[in-house]
């Protein structure tokens, strides 16, 4: 049972980042085209620094579970790769339940009930002259967040089921 939602759970977590993915050819587009309006045709664009940002931070944060999930995060290890194995997992265990899971998790409530609100109140970004509606972002960054909070339960349980199977 558990592994069959921890199955489910990757796969969401991956469909979340390959979501991510599809917006690096919206911002590559977006930085070509302002580079040609602005240095070939002299006729800078109002959205394109509004644009780049968002589609960089949603794709930042979007593929964040994915990244974990692969285990391609920073990590420092210089001391835990010395310890027995049963050790390390505890450790991971300890840090993802009192750290990164709370931490995770109070920042995906908070992306959450800001993306309602922007919606609800039609919020456009006041530091642009461009001021595009906000909550895409908002939501790009909850669903990210969301993603990164499950993979995080995800890891511990793997590295409680190391502790359990010795492993």
């Amino acid at each position: 049972m558990i592994s069959q939602l921890g199955e489910w759970a990757e796969r969401l977590v991956r469909l979340v980042g390959y979501t991510g993915l599809i917006l690096f050819p919206a911002l590559i587009f977006v930085s070509v085209y302002e580079v040609v309006a602005r240095y070939v045709f002299n006729a800078p664009t109002l959205w394109a620094f509004d644009l780049t940002f968002m589609i960089h931070g949603a794709l930042f944060i979007l593929i964040g579970g994915y990244g974990l999930q692969k285990n391609a995060h920073v990590r420092i290890d210089v001391l835990s790769t010395r310890l027995p194995k049963p050790v390390q997992h505890a450790a991971n265990i300890l840090t993802y339940v009192f750290l990164v899971i709370p931490a995770v998790w109070i920042v995906t409530d908070a992306a959450i009930r800001r993306s309602i609100s922007a919606y609800q109140t039609g919020e456009v970004e006041l530091v642009s002259a461009w001021s595009p509606i906000i909550w895409p972002f908002f939501v790009a960054l909850a669903l990210g967040m969301a993603a990164l909070c499950l993979q995080s339960i995800v890891e511990t349980i793997r590295h409680l089921t190391g502790i359990i199977k010795g492993r």
